[in-house]
């Protein structure tokens, strides 16, 4: 697997890889997408495959991952929504919360958003980090390197907490700074977030034709 997600986390654009000894002549990789979705339960589904060197690892060879985390606008509960966004009072500055996406990009220590982990480097590069806002809800979209363990949901809700006006800027940008693990926050719920996008070079697929 290209990445692991915590429980409730749902991903669209998830790579897995797998060794048989059936030629690729025998069965043509559009038939393992049908064979496969055949035995899998609905609430998942293979969307595309391709023939890969046999040393093909999904997670180190990753060039980057995108997660996005959708938040639902709303001063009432949301029943629809439960399942697939964070529900947030529509308290909500968007430009504040642009600011401090903007303040998580580059190379640093992302320590104050992931548990203590004193045996591995908290160092990560996040290229983007993005809002997009729809009609009655919002997307953050951010891309790196790799992730940290809750660092994508702890992110989203530090940024939430600016945005509402619970945590200024300057405390932000301190905390983050200051790299204590575990500091910053609120996680946000999982059923929010979803990985949609895994980068390899060479692409593996061409989105565009996809089933």
């Amino acid at each position: 697997m290209a990445g692991r997600t915590d429980a409730g986390v749902h991903a669209t654009g998830q790579v897995a890889s797998f060794v048989t000894d059936v030629s690729i002549d025998d069965m043509p990789a559009h038939r393992w997408v049908r064979g496969l979705n055949h035995f899998l339960p609905s609430s998942a589904a293979v969307q595309a495959a391709v023939p890969v060197n046999v040393g093909f690892d999904p997670r180190r060879d990753a060039r980057s991952r995108t997660y996005t985390y959708t938040l639902r606008l709303s001063n009432q509960r949301q029943p629809l929504w439960q399942r697939r966004a964070w529900v947030v009072p529509t308290a909500f500055d968007c430009e504040m919360a642009r600011a401090a996406l903007s303040a998580l990009i580059g190379t640093r220590d992302f320590a104050a958003f992931t548990p203590p982990a004193p045996d591995r480097t908290t160092s990560r590069t996040l290229y983007e980090a993005a809002l997009t806002i729809g009609a009655d809800s919002c997307r953050v979209s951010v891309r790196a390197d790799s992730f940290l363990q809750h660092q994508v949901r702890r992110m989203v809700g530090a940024v939430v907490e600016v945005a509402r006006g619970r945590v200024s800027l300057e405390k932000f940008a301190l905390q983050l700074d200051a790299a204590e693990p575990g500091s910053m926050g609120p996680t946000a719920p999982a059923r929010g977030l979803s990985l949609t996008e895994v980068e390899y070079e060479p692409p593996l697929f061409n989105t565009d034709h996809c089933p």
